[in-house]
């Protein structure tokens, strides 16, 4: 407790790497770095020795090959990046089962919509595993035409992958930002549908929508 207060207390400036990170934001100044992130900074003192406790930690998981806490050391924000770090030291199992992960942790994939479009076309083998096996069965099951939703702004967010089965989730999706949102409904083949994914109880379907 001593250690953290006399870091909180600290005025020493902060590391060189964050500083082109900060920003004014609405709680004041905030740090937006790939491995520190505060919406609301708590002191220089504290971030410095977060990011130099990362730094490390990135090193080691690149040292002993653990790709996948390479990924998950970095802030949410800026995985996909990090994937795209060490995508090429992935088996094409390994590939497809942490992109599946990342895509569920992810909550605003329309950020990076052009790094999801190519990495979830990428030709590797086994594209099945961004599956379990329920999935996978779901998607065996389909018709070969399906009618798929999805809830967005109008003339915002209308292009992305991220649709769904369910009508009444993508009324959810349509309505949780209040004004604006509308329901598309698309008619596509069952072969058009990267994956379909139930962990967040969304009926969610990966697909580039070919109007």
């Amino acid at each position: 407790m001593l250690e953290f207060a006399k870091i909180m207390g600290s005025n020493e400036d902060l590391h060189p790497d964050l500083v082109p990170y900060v920003s004014d934001g609405p709680l004041g100044k905030q740090l937006r770095h790939p491995l520190v992130y505060q919406i609301a900074m708590t002191g220089n003192g504290w971030a410095n020795a977060y990011y130099l406790q990362k730094v490390g930690d990135v090193k080691k998981a690149l040292e002993n090959k653990k790709y996948d806490s390479f990924v998950w050391l970095h802030e949410r924000p800026y995985r996909i990046e990090a994937f795209q770090e060490i995508e090429h030291l992935l088996s094409d199992t390994a590939y497809w089962k942490l992109l599946a992960d990342i895509w569920v942790d992810t909550e605003n994939q329309w950020q990076n919509h052009e790094e999801w479009k190519e990495l979830l076309s990428s030709t590797r083998s086994s594209r099945h595993y961004l599956m379990d096996e329920s999935e996978f069965q779901l998607l065996n099951s389909l018709p070969e035409l399906v009618t798929i939703y999805r809830g967005c702004v109008k003339g915002v967010n209308e292009d992305g992958l991220s649709w769904t089965l369910n009508k009444t989730k993508a009324e959810f999706f349509a309505n949780r930002f209040g004004k604006g949102g509308i329901i598309l409904e698309r008619e596509i083949p069952k072969s058009d549908i990267i994956a379909v994914l139930l962990s967040r109880g969304e009926s969610e379907v990966i697909c580039e929508v070919k109007e």
